[in-house]
């Protein structure tokens, strides 16, 4: 039983993904927990997935995990977390999305990430990236360096934190923009899980994206999960859901959304976890 209850805490990041059949992708890297619970675990903790998410919700793990990741249509992500062998964790990734726009219309980049307790129940993270996106009129590739900020606070049966993303401005032509994201999740047991998110952009602080997800994990080696987002400026929501088949090195995870619009199309996960 405490294995699985383990599991559920650090599941979200100890992926090697492999995703497919997507749709509609985004401007960066969306992971398969974030996709599952309807984009709401910005304040809970986090293993891999913290480069695209909360950078300081990986400090609470003690592990080394490797994530790769694929999609039919060109999309793939890798990265590599370390929070066992330094009080100060680490984590670099890579990964590439298309754009609308055709063959060479695609964003890419790197990221790395590091993270520390900085009490009991404390951490804070830093996330640097480098950006590729589209070309522009000269034929040259849009590039940006940015981060993002974030700190989690951990307790028995509630976390909360928060992130803001592209410190050093953002970029209009790359999608990316200064906002923050507020979160918390709480759990029944390690059993039941509950989580909310939302995100502002800094131009306006006007909240932009509400974000809600559940998820149960069994001690029968399974975990089962579900989200709802909506963007209110967009008129634009989606429900999310999830399914996992655990083990202590190995877990299975499925992830699909099912957006309001018709026209944008099901996203489907897939992904294979691995931890070392």
């Amino acid at each position: 039983m405490r294995i699985w209850k383990s599991l559920a805490l650090v599941t979200p990041a100890m992926t090697l993904s492999i995703i497919a059949f997507g749709a509609g992708t985004p401007v960066e890297f969306v992971p398969i927990q974030e996709k599952a619970q309807g984009r709401s675990l910005v304040g809970s903790g986090l293993m891999n997935d913290s480069l695209y998410s909360n950078p300081a919700s990986s400090a609470f793990t003690q592990t080394y995990a490797l994530e790769a990741a694929m999609q039919m249509g060109g999309t793939f992500a890798a990265s590599i977390l370390d929070t066992r062998t330094s009080q100060v964790g680490g984590s670099i990734g890579v990964f590439r999305t298309p754009n609308s726009g055709g063959v060479d219309d695609y964003t890419q980049g790197i990221r790395l990430g590091l993270c520390q307790r900085v009490s009991e129940s404390v951490a804070l993270g830093i996330t640097g990236k480098m950006l590729w996106g589209p070309q522009d009129a000269a034929g040259e590739r849009i590039r940006k360096l940015d981060g993002d900020v974030g700190f989690l606070v951990n307790f028995d049966r509630l976390q909360f934190g928060g992130m803001f993303r592209n410190a050093l401005g953002g970029d209009a032509a790359l999608a990316q923009q200064r906002e923050v994201g507020l979160g918390a999740r709480i759990n029944y047991d390690n059993t039941v899980f509950f989580s909310a998110a939302t995100y502002a952009k800094t131009s306006d602080w006007n909240p932009y994206q509400f974000g809600f997800g559940a998820e149960y994990v069994s001690p029968y080696y399974f975990a089962i999960k579900g989200g709802y987002y909506f963007r209110p400026r967009e008129n634009f929501s989606a429900w999310t859901a999830g399914a996992s088949i655990l083990s202590p090195k190995m877990s299975i995870h499925y992830a699909v959304e099912f957006p309001d619009d018709p026209a944008r199309g099901m996203e489907h996960q897939l992904a294979i976890a691995l931890l070392l």
